[in-house]
């Protein structure tokens, strides 16, 4: 069975600035990636931010987008950027 156009898998990379090298952050983000279903999680500390990238449904990345940008406790998010990579 060919699956959907819209049950595609897609990568997205988001970016996360503010206060966010709190060193529990990044195993947040895995804890909610993987309860979306996603998968290929990866989190790199940059120089101003922190790059998420992600592969799965574009619904469930836009979900988790949104979900970084509420964060936990120990974080304080100015803005996030999401693109999808091609």
């Amino acid at each position: 069975m060919i699956p959907a156009p819209e049950d595609k898998d897609v990568t997205a990379e988001i970016l996360i600035f503010g206060d966010v090298t709190a060193t529990d952050f990044p195993s947040w983000i895995s804890r909610h990636s993987h309860k979306l279903g996603l998968h290929t999680v990866t989190t790199t500390y940059q120089n101003d931010c922190l790059k998420v990238q992600a592969t799965g449904p574009d619904e469930m990345l836009t979900a988790l987008a949104v979900g970084c940008s509420l964060g936990p406790a120990t974080v304080l998010i100015d803005r996030v950027v999401f693109t999808v990579v091609p």
